[in-house]
């Protein structure tokens, strides 16, 4: 037994699944509200009496899941005790891999980043070779910080179709030329799982992106987050909870055709798609034309120093003033504005966040994008909705996001709780489910 890990405690044994069910509830409330809550708060919030509140705050206590946050305000009397969530009880692995480079971090329980690396393979170069960088540097990160409790779980974040039921990875809508179609049906959770023994839990991109923006402090009930990397995907929030549809394809507005049959061909084999226009393999073509490095003395040193222009050097020239970039940008953020304006006019979200690798580029484009939207929308639309900029590191506090909430879920919960830790409880290791 080491340090960081401690024996079940007596008062774990025999707990019904209400009795955790009510636990589960007292964790997400104290993770909404980081100073502290009371006994009282608690109490009236889950309609719990006071008695039935300080058993299970006992039991949180002691596997160390929430921690005494000091005292309340005094409403006349000895001043309340107050509880928080302990983010620091615990770490999690997060691999996050996009379409050309992938980054493995260790982060606390509540989405700090601890230690991270990252490489440059990705979901281009295919599932084996992503996987054994992997599995390598999730290896490191476990044992470089031993002042530090071991990860309880991994968290993964793909940018390619997850069905979130058993985060099996479904067919992409791209075709094999793009070499991405290996991942079909990879079996990475359970790689994962045999590699680390600790349970993985996996989503597509856009959802982790759409549950880091969730879990932002103010974050409205309901918003939008545009990813916009090499290719083009959205995430949706409604009434806090990451909306997955049916089919794993919610968000796919990157297939949306705006074009009609005379337009360019998209990698799902039809033609006019709006990701054939607004992504960043779209930008790279543009920036690499002839017309383009003539007019960009940035852009042709880029160039030359590699022989092939990213999506990112372009997002990075708009951040550096970059004319020719900030066109190439604009025409795309202005084709996007006039699909998000369709999308805000029927959902109304609080919020549209712009995030993948575009948020390189800066403000600029948040800029561009509202303007280009404002004229689109109503002005009652137009007054309630934000756009901003998302974070590089969105994806990362997605995937921990993802990986903690699951972890925390009562029906996970329930199959740890009596070893007062999540690591190698066999019930977690063969659970083939994620959503229950």
């Amino acid at each position: 037994m080491t340090a960081h890990e401690t024996p079940p405690p007596a008062t774990t044994r025999g707990i019904s699944f209400v009795h955790v069910t009510q636990l589960a509830e007292i964790i997400r409330e104290t993770r909404r509200y980081p100073s502290g809550l009371t006994r009282a708060d608690l109490a009236e919030t889950l309609t719990m009496g006071r008695n039935a509140v300080d058993r299970r705050l006992q039991t949180l206590t002691e596997i160390g899941v929430l921690v005494p946050a000091g005292r309340g305000v005094s409403t006349g009397g000895r001043a309340p005790q107050m509880w928080r969530f302990n983010p620091d009880v615990a770490t999690v692995l997060v691999l996050a891999v996009s379409y050309r480079r992938s980054t493995a971090a260790l982060m606390t329980l509540g989405g700090t980043v601890v230690e991270r690396a990252t490489w440059d393979e990705g979901l281009l170069d295919g599932p084996h070779t992503v996987l054994a960088s992997a599995q390598h540097h999730l290896e490191e990160l476990r044992h470089c910080r031993p002042d530090l409790p071991g990860p309880w779980t991994v968290g993964v974040s793909l940018p390619i179709p997850v069905d979130f039921r058993d985060g099996s990875i479904v067919p992409p809508v791209t075709g094999a030329a793009d070499g991405d179609s290996d991942w079909t049906g990879f079996p990475i959770r359970s790689r994962l799982t045999q590699a680390l023994g600790l349970s993985v839990w996996v989503d597509d991109e856009v959802n982790t992106l759409a549950l880091a923006a969730s879990m932002r402090i103010g974050a409205p009930k309901d918003l939008l987050y545009i990813r916009l990397s090499l290719g083009l995907g959205m995430g949706i929030v409604s009434s806090e909870q990451v909306h997955r549809g049916v089919g794993a394809a919610s968000g796919e507005i990157a297939h949306i055709q705006i074009s009609g049959a005379g337009g360019s061909r998209c990698r799902c084999g039809r033609r006019g798609c709006l990701e054939t226009h607004v992504s960043g393999g779209a930008m790279e073509a543009t920036a690499s034309t002839a017309q383009a490095l003539r007019s960009s003395p940035y852009l042709r040193e880029v160039m030359s120093e590699r022989n092939v222009i990213h999506d990112r050097d372009v997002f990075r020239g708009v951040a550096q003033g970059d004319r020719v970039c900030r066109r190439i940008v604009t025409e795309a953020a202005d084709k996007l504005a006039t699909v998000l304006a369709v999308l805000a006019t029927t959902y109304n979200p609080g919020e549209v966040i712009l995030g993948g690798d575009i948020a390189i580029a800066g403000d600029y484009v948040r800029t561009v994008v509202t303007q280009s939207m404002s004229q689109r929308v109503l002005p009652v639309t137009a007054a309630r909705l934000r756009i901003r900029m998302g974070g590089t590191d969105d994806s990362l506090v997605g995937a921990c996001a993802l990986a903690t909430e699951r972890i925390l879920n009562p029906h996970v919960l329930y199959s740890w709780l009596p070893h007062a830790t999540p690591v190698g409880v066999e019930a977690l290791l063969k659970h083939r489910r994620q959503d229950g």
